[in-house]
């Protein structure tokens, strides 16, 4: 009886813990491929090409993910932002940690996990973009949605880990944290 007892709290448990685990729910890549368009000028027609956003997503631990945004827009133009993550309630959130350039706001990004969608924003509670400088004059962080139905397993985990952009995102998240004793 005891150990039935036992059993059934632990079953009733799990839901719980794989539940909170929203890091590990999330960790893959994003990939979205789509016509794009260069417009040379009102003499020249259109020119069509093949683009691709990749969001990539590993889960540090419970509380942090790593988060690297590469996105296309037209002319050329592009979004790219990595970093590591925390969580703050429901959403994870990277806030830049280096000096922005004059004038410019430190780049704060949400990550909003929902049941069928990844929304990544960068809009502050005034409704400013707060990445501006981590983008072409066409690209925008603000409201980018990615659907979870297209997360795939991150199968070049070690490349990624020895990534410049990877580095540096570690590296700026441990210069934030407090020293252990």
């Amino acid at each position: 009886m005891k150990r039935t007892l036992l059993l059934c709290a632990a079953l009733l448990a799990l839901p719980a813990l794989a539940a909170d685990d929203v890091a590990g729910s999330i960790e893959g890549v994003y990939k979205r491929r789509f016509m794009n368009t260069i417009n040379a000028g009102a003499d020249r027609p259109a020119e069509r090409y093949l683009a691709e956003d990749v969001v990539e997503i590993v889960r540090q631990d419970g509380d942090h993910v790593y988060l690297r945004a590469y996105l296309e827009f037209a002319n050329g133009h592009t979004c790219s932002v990595w970093g590591i993550a925390g969580r703050e309630g429901e959403d994870f959130v990277y806030r830049q940690q280096s000096m922005p350039a004059a004038g410019e706001a430190p780049c704060t990004l949400k990550v909003n996990v929902k049941p069928g969608k990844i929304v990544l924003d960068d809009r502050d509670a005034a409704g400013a973009a707060t990445c501006r400088a981590k983008c072409g004059a066409r690209g925008t962080l603000s409201g980018y949605t990615v659907e979870r139905k297209a997360r795939r397993p991150i199968r070049y985990m070690n490349r990624l880990q020895e990534s410049r952009q990877y580095r540096e995102a570690v590296s700026e998240f441990q210069g934030m944290q407090p020293p252990r004793s």
